[in-house]
C-alpha cells in the first residue's frame, strides 16, 4: 500500500462536494452519517414524529437557521434515520399558488415511488405490503384482502370501503381501484401517473377504469388526504418543504410564504397522519414573518434552531470525509483528520464553533493547498498554509474550471433523476424556462401570457433584445387530447387579441390524430403559419433544471464553487462566461442563445491517430474531454485511474478505453502531463502541463 501523501496526490478533494440538491437516487453514494451533529434537532423532531405515530394528529416543525447550517442535508439524514417508521416526501419549491396542492401531491407520490432506505422496493409498494400485513383491529378483514389483491378488483374496492368507512375516503371507488392497480406491474406506471396528477390520455384512463384525472386543486388535496388516512394505519407521511426562497412570488415580487402557511394550517387543522417540516433560513423568515398571521404561526408546533457545531464535532465531520482516503494508506496517518490538524482548526475558528458549510469550505481549501504543496515536491518540513498565493487571473481560471466540473456533475444527477419530460408539470417547465430566459439576458418577460384560464401557468411571453416582436410560449406535455384542445383555445384567444404575437408551442407528447378536437385546433394555428411547434428533447430539460438548481442555491446563499461563496450576480457572470446554456437546443430554437459552431477537431489536435478519428465529431467526447481537463485543473494531481473512473460516472455512454484515449489526446496537445508512464494505472499521476 502507498503512503498517505501518495494517496492524497492520487485522489480528488473529499471536501469539494458541498451540494444542497436532494436526490433520493444518490442515497447509496451519500457520505456516512455523523452521529451527534444537530442531535438536539433530531431529538425534537423525533419526539414530534412519535407523537404523530401515537395519536395520528398532524404536527408542524419549522427548522430556522442561518445559511450553511446544514438544514437541507438534515432532511436527508432524517429520512435515513427515521425511514423505518415514516414515509418521507421531499417537496421542492412550488411555482404558483394556483397549483400548490397539485404540486405537493405530485412530489409526495414521486417520493413514495422511490426505494426505501433498506429496500429496493418503492416506499409506495412497501406501504401496500404493510397494509396487507397490518395488525390493527381490522386484521380479519385485511387477511381476507389477500384473496382479492390480485384477482378481483371490485371485491377489493368493496372490502377497503368497508374497512375505511369511518374515515370518509374521497371518491373511494376510484382511489381504492388505483391502489389495486398499483400491484399490477403493467398498470403500475399509469396508476402512479394518476396519483401524481398527470393528465392521462383517454386510452390510459380506460385501462385504469377511470373517467377523469386529478385536474383540480380540490381533487389533489382530497387525494393527498386519502393517502394520509390510509398510510397512517402503518406509518405517517413526513412532508419536507425546502428551498423556500424559490417558491412562487406575490405581485410585489416577494415570495408567497402566506400560501405555504395557508396549506400548512389546512393540513394541520383538518388532516391526520402528517408531520410537516418547513426548512427556512433565518434571513428569509425575518423578512417575511410579518406576512404570516397569528393563526398561521400558532399552527407551528415547534421551532428548531440548528446551532453551530463544536470543534470536536468538526473533527468528526472531517474524519468521515477523509475515511476512504485514509483506509488506502499504509502506514495509517498520524491523525483521523490528517492532513488537517486540531491546531490549525483552532486557529481558524478561535471561538470554538463553526457551521458545517464554513468548515467544509475551509477544509477544502486546506486540503487543496496541502495537495499543491505536495505536488511541488515537498516531503518533509512544516506545511505552511499561507505560502501559496495565486494571481487574480489564476484564481478566476480555477473558479471557471470548478464551475464547469460542478455543472457537469449536477447535470449528471438530473440525467438520472429526470427520465421523461412530463416528470415535471407544465407550470414547473414554464418556471424553469422563465429562469433561463432571465439568465440569458431577456428583460422583457410576461408571465403568465394567458389570463383567466386554468392553463395560464402553461404560458409566458418575451421579447428578444433589440427586437420589438412579442413572442409567446405555451408548454404542455399533458397527454390528454381534450386538455390540448383547451390549451389551443387559449392560444387562439390570445392571437385574436394580439395578432402580432408569434406563438411557440413546446410539446414532445403526441398531438393525437386527425379527427380529434385537440389535433384539429393545433392544425388551425400551427400548420402552414408563422407560428412554430418545437419538439423539445429531454437533454434540454436537463439543462434548464440544472441551471434552475444553481439559481435556487444562490438565492438560499448556499452556492459554493471551488471553496468560494457565489451569489446570484456571480453565478450569472459564470453562466455568461462559460456559455453552458448555449448547448440547450430548446433555447436555441427560441432564439435566446446562439448555437455553438460544430465541434470538429483537426488531425493535428489529436495526433493524427486513426484510432480516434471515428469519434472526432461526437459532442459527448468533446464535453468529456473538457471535463477531464477541468477536473485535473481543480485537483492539481490525480490518479489516471481515478480520473477515468470519475469521467465514466458522468459520461456513462463512453467506454473506459475511449476516455483513456482522450487523456492521451490531451497529453499530445500539451494540456496535461502523465507522470510515471511505466507505473500501474492507479499510480500514474495526471497534472496540468506546464512548460519547463
Amino acid at each position: 500500500m502507498a503512503s498517505i501523501n501518495e494517496i492524497i496526490l492520487r485522489n480528488t478533494n473529499p471536501f469539494s462536494d458541498i451540494d444542497s440538491v436532494i436526490s433520493w437516487h444518490k442515497q447509496e453514494q451519500s457520505e456516512s452519517t455523523v452521529d451527534y451533529i444537530h442531535q438536539e434537532a433530531f431529538v425534537t423532531i423525533e419526539a414530534l414524529l412519535n407523537q404523530v405515530i401515537q395519536d395520528h394528529r398532524t404536527r408542524t416543525v419549522l427548522i430556522n437557521c442561518h445559511s450553511g447550517s446544514g438544514k437541507t442535508y438534515l432532511l436527508t439524514r432524517l429520512r435515513k434515520q427515521f425511514h423505518f417508521k415514516s414515509y418521507f416526501a421531499y417537496i421542492p419549491p412550488f411555482p404558483d399558488r394556483e397549483w400548490i396542492w397539485r404540486h405537493i401531491l405530485r412530489y409526495t407520490v414521486d417520493s413514495l415511488t422511490q426505494p426505501s432506505e433498506d429496500s429496493r422496493e418503492s416506499q409506495l409498494l412497501t406501504w401496500l405490503s404493510a397494509m396487507k400485513q397490518s395488525n390493527t383491529k381490522e386484521r380479519m378483514f385485511r387477511d381476507e384482502l389477500l384473496e382479492f389483491w390480485r384477482s378481483d378488483k371490485q371485491k377489493f374496492i368493496n372490502k377497503l370501503k368497508e374497512i375505511y368507512k369511518q374515515v370518509n375516503i374521497y371518491d373511494p371507488d376510484t382511489f381504492f381501484g388505483i391502489l389495486f392497480d398499483l400491484t399490477n406491474s403493467d398498470l403500475y406506471p399509469l396508476a402512479c401517473g394518476y396519483l401524481r396528477g398527470d393528465d392521462l390520455s383517454e386510452e390510459s384512463m380506460q385501462a385504469l377504469g377511470i373517467k377523469k384525472t386529478i385536474d383540480t386543486e380540490t381533487i389533489a388535496r382530497e387525494t393527498l388526504v386519502n393517502l394520509g388516512k390510509v398510510a397512517g394505519d402503518n406509518q405517517p407521511i413526513v412532508l419536507c418543504f425546502d428551498q423556500i426562497e424559490s417558491i412562487g412570488c406575490l405581485p410585489d415580487g416577494s415570495i408567497d410564504l402566506p400560501a405555504l402557511f395557508t396549506v400548512n394550517t389546512k393540513i394541520r387543522d383538518e388532516d391526520h397522519n402528517f408531520l410537516i417540516i418547513i426548512n427556512i433560513s433565518n434571513h428569509t423568515w425575518e423578512e417575511n414573518e410579518s406576512k404570516i398571521n397569528q393563526i398561521q404561526q400558532s399552527r407551528i408546533n415547534q421551532k428548531v434552531d440548528l446551532l453551530n457545531i463544536t470543534l470536536a464535532q468538526a473533527e468528526l465531520i472531517t474524519s468521515s470525509r477523509l475515511a476512504t482516503i485514509h483506509s488506502q494508506s499504509n502506514p495509517q496517518p498520524p491523525s483521523p483528520i490528517y492532513p488537517l490538524t486540531r491546531q490549525i482548526l483552532e486557529k481558524e475558528f478561535p471561538e470554538g464553533r463553526t457551521n458545517p458549510r464554513d468548515l467544509i469550505i475551509w477544509a477544502s481549501n486546506i486540503f487543496k493547498a496541502y495537495k499543491k504543496w505536495l505536488a511541488q515536491g515537498n516531503k518533509r518540513g512544516d506545511f505552511n498554509i499561507n505560502k501559496d498565493h495565486q494571481s487574480l487571473e489564476e484564481e478566476h481560471l480555477e473558479l471557471l474550471a470548478n464551475f464547469k466540473v460542478k455543472w457537469r456533475e449536477r447535470f449528471t444527477t438530473f440525467q438520472y433523476d429526470i427520465t421523461r419530460i412530463n416528470q415535471l408539470s407544465s407550470p414547473e417547465l414554464i418556471q424553469i424556462l422563465n429562469e433561463a430566459l432571465v439568465g440569458s439576458g431577456i428583460t422583457k418577460i410576461t408571465n403568465p401570457l394567458f389570463i383567466r384560464t386554468k392553463y395560464a401557468g402553461y404560458s409566458l411571453g418575451y421579447e428578444l433584445p433589440n427586437k420589438s416582436e412579442m413572442l409567446g410560449v405555451v408548454w404542455t406535455e399533458d397527454p390528454n387530447n381534450i386538455s390540448l384542445f383547451y390549451v389551443m383555445e387559449a392560444c387562439r384567444k390570445m392571437l385574436e387579441k394580439n395578432k402580432s404575437i408569434k406563438m411557440y408551442l413546446i410539446r414532445a407528447e403526441s398531438l393525437g390524430s386527425p379527427g380529434n378536437k385537440g389535433y384539429e385546433a393545433y392544425e388551425e394555428i400551427f400548420t402552414n403559419s408563422r407560428h412554430v411547434h418545437i419538439i423539445p428533447n429531454l437533454n434540454s430539460v436537463h439543462y434548464l433544471v440544472t441551471y434552475n438548481s444553481f439559481i435556487r442555491d444562490a438565492r438560499e446563499r448556499d452556492l459554493v464553487i471551488g471553496g468560494k461563496m457565489i451569489d446570484l450576480v456571480g453565478l450569472q457572470s459564470l453562466i455568461n462566461e462559460t456559455k453552458v446554456l448555449h448547448d440547450c437546443a430548446l433555447l436555441q430554437s427560441l432564439g435566446v442563445v446562439t448555437k455553438p459552431p460544430e465541434l470538429f477537431e483537426s488531425d493535428s489536435q489529436i495526433g493524427a491517430k486513426d484510432a480516434f478519428k471515428p469519434m472526432k465529431s461526437k459532442k459527448e467526447l468533446v464535453d468529456s474531454k473538457d471535463y477531464i481537463l477541468n477536473l485535473v485543473a481543480t485537483q492539481y494531481f490525480l490518479s489516471r485511474q481515478i480520473l477515468i473512473q470519475n469521467t465514466c460516472i458522468h459520461f456513462p455512454e463512453l467506454k473506459e478505453s475511449q476516455i483513456d484515449g482522450l487523456v492521451q489526446q490531451l497529453c499530445w496537445e500539451k494540456k496535461v502531463k502523465i507522470i510515471g508512464h511505466k507505473a500501474p494505472p492507479e499510480s500514474q499521476l495526471v497534472c496540468i502541463f506546464q512548460e519547463g
